[in-house]
């Protein structure tokens, strides 16, 4: 405590006391003002060493005594005019209205060191109490950062069910225009087998040149796979194609006229199978 400022120890005693306060020095019986020079030093520089007592003066308690730097005419022993038992006039700790300087030296100290004491658990109490602040204003942020964490993950949640529902009315779309096509195709080889078994006379129509296209459609699950091959590509391109799709082995079988395809058929060439133009196939798991 050597190294604290003399203005510290002041300060302490001006907030007790008040505007007008003064510091006197018990052993050297020196009194010092707030626009004291000593102020900026510290204890240690001032020769303030080892054990000292302070008491804390008021200037209009001892209206009659000069406020100075050094020596207190009569404030020990018996003469100058001062209060009796050899205390300084005019010396004040506990704010009451009563004469302090009645009091034995004694009791000042006793006085102090209750007035410390009193200061040490009032300041305890205040960390406490800042303390205690600190940590409702550190669990309010923490319940403001997982109320914002939570809704962030709401919003996400949200997100994800659209796109999962966009998705969905896309593949049934998709699905649905399939069928339709499929539809037309078979109302279209209807018409032309009623055609063939007419009697009225058979107009020779000269059959498109087709252009050895396939365009094939593969129905597995809930997936709806499409791609254009070529008549002369074997079977097992097909087979193959759908496996790096699913990721899983597929066995695949042709709507109509309904036929399983077996391992025999991989090397054959879709042509020599019967598919061409427009095919629809259905697969599933081999596991299955």
């Amino acid at each position: 405590m050597e190294d604290q400022k003399l203005w510290e120890v002041f300060k302490f005693v001006e907030d007790y006391l008040g505007p007008g306060a003064m510091l006197w020095n018990v052993q050297s019986q020196e009194i010092y003002t707030s626009g004291d020079k000593a102020m900026k030093k510290s204890l240690l520089e001032l020769g303030l060493t080892g054990h000292v007592m302070f008491m804390g003066v008021r200037k209009d308690r001892i209206p009659r005594m000069p406020v100075r730097r050094g020596p207190v005419p009569g404030a020990m022993g018996g003469g100058g005019g001062g209060g009796g038992g050899g205390g300084l006039p005019g010396t004040h700790y506990s704010g009451d209205s009563s004469n302090d300087h009645s009091l034995s030296l004694e009791e000042r100290k006793e006085r102090a060191k209750q007035f410390l004491q009193e200061k040490r658990r009032q300041d305890k109490a205040a960390a406490i109490e800042a303390q205690k602040e600190k940590e409702k204003e550190r669990r309010r942020i923490g319940q403001e950062l997982m109320k914002e964490k939570i809704q962030k993950e709401k919003e996400e949640m949200i997100k994800v069910s659209e796109s999962i529902a966009k998705r969905k009315a896309s593949k049934r779309a998709e699905l649905e225009a399939i069928r339709a096509e499929i539809a037309r195709d078979k109302e279209m080889r209807k018409k032309e087998r009623e055609g063939s078994s007419s009697t009225t006379p058979v107009k020779v129509v000269t059959p498109a040149v087709r252009d050895g296209k396939v365009k094939m459609k593969i129905k597995i699950a809930d997936s709806t796979l499409m791609k254009t091959f070529q008549e002369t590509d074997l079977f097992t391109d097909v087979v193959d194609y759908v496996k790096q799709e699913m990721k899983y082995e597929v066995t695949l079988s042709n709507t109509y006229p309904r036929k399983d395809f077996k391992s025999d058929d991989l090397v054959q060439s879709l042509s020599s199978l019967g598919l061409t133009g427009n095919v629809s196939l259905v697969g599933k798991s081999a596991a299955a």
